[in-house]
This record gives structure tokens, sequence and C-alpha cells, in this order.
């Protein structure tokens, strides 16, 4: 199996099961959801390292989209 369909296929998924795991837990926020997407993408890329035909702006929407919800938590515990 190329590594471009093992990373898709694993990515799909970890997505599922951790849609499932959070659901089940009564998790409503969807920042975690975002937030445990973004970190999922991110490990399938490091590990089995797929090739991309364009750039990936996937990655960088992902980024960003964590980045937000990491702000606007710290930004809760901390009161503002």
């Amino acid at each position: 199996m190329e590594r471009e369909h093992l990373a898709n296929t694993l990515l799909a998924f970890m997505i599922f099961t951790t849609f499932w795991a959070l659901y089940s837990l009564g998790e409503g926020r969807v920042d975690a959801y975002i937030s445990m997407y973004a970190l999922e993408y991110f490990v399938v890329k490091a590990v089995l390292r797929p090739r991309r035909a364009t750039r990936d702006y996937l990655a960088v929407a992902l980024f960003a989209a964590f980045a937000v919800a990491v702000a606007l938590r710290v930004l809760e515990v901390l009161g503002f």
C-alpha cells in the first residue's frame, strides 16, 4: 500500500475514532474537536510523510485553527 493511501486511511480512522470517543464522553466544545483533528493530522504527516501535489493549505488552516483555540482557552483561564 502506498504511503499516501495508508496516511489517508489512517487519518480517516483516527478522526472517526476521535469523534466517537469525544461524543461518547459528552464533549460539546468545537475547539476540542478541532484541536484533536489538527494534532492527528500533524502526527500522521510526521510519521508517514505522504507526498502532496500542491502546497499543504490544510496544514496551514488546521494550525491556525489550533492556535486560535489554544489562545482562546488560555485567555479563558486567565480570566479575560
